[in-house]
């Protein structure tokens, strides 16, 4: 049975080697891209090897993220015996090619499916610039992406049955994903949403599933957020107010969109528009499936209300709390959801062609289309690879921080770490990353408790990094107002000080 199963997805399995091997490419040079959030998660999955808990590098607990994903990555450790940064472009294609192959699986299920465009829209994932940026950089969204997958799938089983047990599977999933991202409370608010307007459920169920599946999916996560209290006196650490505009927020949203399409368009409005067209017009799906109980208990209206809810977090959340721009990476959750949605009514469309001359040129038409995205996300990809071949994928694996004169020093010369005197860096996952060597990092600005205690630090060194500054941090201009500051060593890319009050 097993086999007839694999047998009749041979495409999916397919464009899932493909997938695997794509990440291998991406990652050959330099290994996985390594950002500051990946070192976060290298270091506290490092740190529940050795038996030190969920530890940061800095010495402190992990409280800015969820605690799921570097429990995974200390469990793949475990597992494999293999440090994660050296694991991690298997783990990641490994991640990718299940994604696409269960993307299959959920193909062959739609409404209106035909082999071709199945195979069409697999080849559009497998090539996809965005998933490839995601799943070549050791990122928390490349398990919330999966997991996002496979909660679709369990769901759409509670649909089928209704069961207890089948609701409870997909609320455990559902939990994983809230506790590896913040943003996985948009699974929860999903099920939520779709158990209330379930023909099929008295209210008296209604009640009990939502509160059945709320409860659980919640459940790490406020125990993660219990034990941070008690760790740090603060649930998710320090956190900046919003600096965005909404407006600003739904122009950006609607930039990743057109790039995920391959609109080569400029403009505010025009990036607006986009963005706004598209929730209206997923809104109208979805209120158009809650009165077609046929189609509400499909794979697509669950991926619909999930891109609804996601894509609505994400602006909102980005309007009120302030981190990174919106970009294909806080947006790549919804690229699936997206693709599947604009494109599952194709086959129902050319069906209603009235003459056979009239499908074909619709088929042509269609093919067409995807062709070109095909042919765009091709090139994207061959240019990206000849850039990653040649300096590493941007971050802390590529060439000018591993070849970086500075960090060179710094790896011949353990003993500046082994002195008592209190290290500061503008970059201190770098150094972590780079020397295996923790040191302080200089604070930001807004914190004054943090830069009082910089302040009164009456001897200290300072690493200071010429590459990427964090706008955020002090700079040397303000720390020279209230401290002598000596440079000791000098190079291309940056220097070493010693700071005195």
């Amino acid at each position: 049975m097993l086999a007839n199963y694999f047998k009749k997805n041979i495409d999916s399995l397919i464009a899932s080697a493909v997938g695997f091997t794509i990440i291998m490419l991406f990652t050959h040079y330099g290994g996985i891209g390594i950002s500051p959030d990946s070192i976060a998660y290298t270091s506290v999955s490092r740190s529940l090897i050795s038996g030190n808990g969920f530890t940061e590098f800095s010495g402190g607990p992990l409280v800015a993220f969820p605690l799921f994903y570097p429990f995974f990555l200390g469990l793949v450790m475990f597992v494999t015996q293999t440090d994660i940064i050296l694991i991690a472009p298997v783990l990641n294609g490994l991640m990718f090619a299940t994604i696409i192959f269960l993307s299959g699986t959920l193909l062959e299920h739609f409404k209106y499916k035909t082999n071709w465009y199945k195979r069409i829209i697999l080849v559009i994932i497998t090539l996809s610039p965005s998933l490839i940026e995601i799943y070549s950089m050791l990122w928390s969204e490349t398990l919330f992406i999966l997991l996002a997958v496979i909660f679709i799938l369990l769901f759409h089983r509670y649909f089928k049955t209704h069961t207890t047990t089948s609701l409870v599977i997909a609320a455990l999933v559902a939990a994983m994903t809230f506790d590896t991202r913040y943003a996985g409370i948009t699974l929860i608010a999903t099920g939520c949403v779709l158990i209330f307007f379930d023909k099929n459920l008295s209210w008296k169920r209604k009640l009990n599933h939502t509160l059945i599946f709320g409860s659980i999916g919640i459940s790490f996560t406020v125990l993660n957020l219990i034990r941070n209290y008690f760790e740090t006196q603060s649930v998710t650490g320090m956190r900046q107010k919003g600096i965005t505009a909404l407006s600003e927020n739904i122009e950006y949203s609607g930039n990743v969109f057109s790039d995920w399409f391959t609109f080569h368009f400029e403009g505010h409005l025009f990036f607006e528009i986009i963005a706004v067209s598209v929730m209206v017009l997923f809104l109208v799906f979805f209120i158009r499936n809650i009165n077609h109980w046929k189609s509400y208990y499909t794979y697509e209206n669950i991926a619909v209300s999930f891109f609804i809810v996601y894509v609505l977090f994400i602006v909102i959340s980005s309007t009120i709390s302030r981190y990174e721009t919106i970009n294909n990476r806080l947006l790549a959750p919804a690229f699936l959801p997206i693709l599947w949605i604009s494109t599952c009514q194709i086959p129902k469309w050319r069906n209603y062609m009235p003459h056979q001359k009239l499908k074909w040129i619709f088929f042509a038409f269609s093919l067409g289309i995807g062709i070109v995205i095909i042919g765009s996300y091709f090139a994207i990809n061959r240019e990206n690879l000849s850039y990653i071949n040649e300096t590493g994928i941007p971050g802390y694996s590529e060439d000018i921080w591993r070849k970086s004169q500075i960090v060179n020093y710094l790896q011949k010369h353990d003993e500046l770490f082994e002195s008592d005197s209190t290290i500061y860096t503008n970059h201190s996952p770098a150094v972590y990353f780079l020397t295996k060597h923790s040191v302080s990092t200089l604070p930001e600005r807004v914190y004054k408790n943090e830069v009082d205690e910089f302040k009164q630090t009456s001897y200290c060194l300072l690493v200071w990094f010429n590459l990427d500054n964090d706008p955020d941090l002090l700079t040397l201009k303000e720390i020279r107002k209230y401290k002598k500051v000596e440079q000791i060593k000098s190079f291309s890319d940056g220097a070493i000080f010693v700071l005195r009050n």
